[in-house]
């Protein structure tokens, strides 16, 4: 089964969420995340910092992407025997303080157990005025997002041959250390935004989403889109457009938006038509389909 229809069958009759966020009316965000180790981590690869900052950044980008800020949180801890040692929980538990304190983000509770793998989940509460959902796009909008994709893949590449170049520090570090794009929050919302996301599973697969979400078709300009320069060089264009865990922002938005917010680029990607939902490349003037759609965690044969 793929993933969506495991969660529509999660929820039965009823419609299930569409977006990063629950919304608690009159002004509450709701969301969680997991880390697990040997699908989002190897032990190898992160220390017990690296994995603390994580798993409250692509929290936080949850919060952000639905036009929220964090205020608490609840911490789900499955230790295995390497993480269940006292220097390692000591070393998480620093660095989980920090992250927390950047945001003024209070840990309320939580649950420990004893795992076979490490397993970790952050649930975060959030306030927000308006919430930006996926479903607010309208025929007309533009297509927007932040940064650069391919970067993520990129560090996945370099850490999985093993490679010692330093031409691939900026995107190893990016791979296991993303950053949410919570300061570009405030500068963003000066603007009309009807739809906003982030970017966890790839440009594929989340435009996708956000093209149903929304009921109309998103064409996307491969020429415009911003590729990481050496990531399209090392990996090629498929690749950089299905790099996941990139925590950059893709939203809809009739304005037509600066290039540049907060010292993070801004590009305008696409554009939001009528037509059945779903999702269309366009390079050179012709249809392009990438011939792979980036990480899927279940097969549609299982």
């Amino acid at each position: 089964m793929k993933e969506s229809e495991i969660i529509r069958t999660l929820f039965g009759i009823t419609p299930p969420p569409e977006d990063d966020c629950y919304f608690l009316a009159p002004n509450r965000l709701v969301t969680t995340d997991s880390l697990s180790e040997g699908t989002h981590f190897l032990h190898d690869w992160s220390s017990p910092q690296v994995l603390a900052k994580k798993l409250v950044e692509v929290n936080v980008s949850d919060i952000t992407a639905s036009g929220g800020r964090p205020k608490e949180c609840f911490l789900n801890l499955g230790l295995s025997p390497l993480s269940r040692k006292k220097e390692w929980i000591r070393s998480f538990s620093k660095e989980l303080r920090k992250s927390l304190d950047q945001y003024g983000m209070k840990l309320a509770g939580g649950d420990t157990f004893s795992a076979s793998k490490t397993q970790l989940t952050l649930t975060v509460v959030g306030t927000v005025e308006k919430p930006w959902l996926r479903s607010g796009g309208k025929p007309g909008d533009y297509l927007y997002t932040t940064g650069s994709l391919g970067k993520s893949q990129l560090g996945f590449y370099a850490l999985k041959k093993k490679s010692k170049d330093k031409l691939y520090k900026d995107a190893i570090e990016h791979h296991l250390s993303p950053k949410s794009r919570y300061t570009i929050l405030s500068s963003l919302q000066k603007f009309q935004i009807h739809a906003c996301m982030d970017i966890t599973d790839g440009l594929i697969q989340d435009a996708e989403r956000l093209a149903i979400a929304s009921k109309g078709k998103l064409k996307i300009q491969i020429e415009s889109v911003p590729l990481d320069p050496l990531a399209n060089k090392e990996l090629g264009l498929d690749l950089c457009l299905g790099s996941g865990e990139e925590l950059e922002l893709l939203f809809l938005s009739p304005a037509i938006l600066p290039t540049v917010l907060e010292g993070i680029p801004v590009t305008m990607i696409g554009r939001l038509e009528k037509g059945k939902p779903g999702v269309q490349f366009i390079k050179g003037g012709k249809i392009y389909v990438p011939k792979s759609r980036g990480f899927l965690h279940f097969s549609e044969e299982e």
